[in-house]
């Protein structure tokens, strides 16, 4: 697959195990390859598995498409994952197919000679659940 030759090569074989065998197949972590534009290039299994949507839906499309924020808050957030000056993580929810939501936390290494940026996303909503729960439980003893 064209793809994940190029995943390959962006990630210095790293994936690649001896035998030839795809690690980025068998990653529970969302990987992709994002175009400078947004749009969705290269997918790895993940995203169906974790998503539910079939892969081939969200070839092309913004990654901004997927997001639990709307707008132009979705846009920011996409903007400041793909932008070459901000080292720093980034989370965001994405819209699974069955209508739930799944957090995670973003990582991103830049491609400029194929002008496309190599995304990773670390599933975090067990984690972000248990934050919220924490906080609403801080609420309700603040306000008795």
């Amino acid at each position: 697959m064209k793809g994940t030759r190029f995943l390959s090569r962006l990630t210095d074989g790293k994936f690649i195990r001896d035998e030839g065998e795809v690690l980025s197949d068998l990653s529970p972590t969302l990987l992709a390859l994002a175009g400078f534009d947004g749009k969705l290039k290269f997918l790895n299994p993940a995203w169906e598995k974790i998503l539910g949507y079939p892969a081939q839906k969200l070839l092309d499309r913004p990654l901004c498409e997927l997001m639990q924020e709307h707008g132009q808050a979705a846009v920011a957030l996409v903007d400041r994952l793909l932008a070459k000056d901000n080292f720093d993580s980034v989370e965001f929810g994405l819209r699974c197919q069955d209508g739930t939501c799944k957090w995670f936390l973003w990582h991103r290494r830049f491609d400029s000679e194929h002008q496309a940026i190599f995304i990773a996303g670390y599933d975090i909503t067990e984690q972000k659940s248990q934050e919220i729960a924490s906080m609403l439980r801080s609420y309700a003893i603040e306000r008795s």
